[in-house]
């Protein structure tokens, strides 16, 4: 599977991935401090304990959705270094330039995302 972008494109995907992985990082990093800091203990009322926990939650999802952002940026800085980088996998087709440069983890084309999302929309609605 030979790559159709040339070497600039590849590299400065690279480097935006990097800088998006750190990104996540610290941020991962900020959110936990910040939940350290909040502890049950901390509040002397129910509603004070009711924030606690809603705001832990709210971390929580945050934290989950992050990690799954560093695991699609992991896969995508993978996929240059083998070489594979920009191909769908579903269609092993390119995946769309400008849905690289919006999306550099992108894994899948426009056309298969959206068929993606249409499939797991009908198999919610079952």
């Amino acid at each position: 599977m030979a790559n159709k972008f040339d070497d600039n494109f590849i590299q400065a995907q690279k480097k935006k991935l990097i800088e998006l992985k750190n990104q996540v990082l610290n941020s991962m990093k900020n959110t936990q401090v910040e939940d350290l800091q909040i502890t049950p203990e901390d509040s002397s009322e129910d509603g004070d304990l009711a924030q606690v926990v809603i705001s832990q939650n709210v971390s929580f999802g945050l934290r989950e959705r992050e990690i799954k952002r560093l695991r699609e940026i992991d896969v995508a800085l993978r996929k240059i270094e083998e070489g594979t980088y920009g191909f769908c996998e579903v269609s092993e087709e390119p995946i769309e330039k400008k849905r690289l440069e919006k999306m550099p983890w992108a894994r899948l084309s426009l056309e298969a995302a959206e068929e993606m999302e249409r499939i797991q929309g009908f198999k919610t609605a079952i």
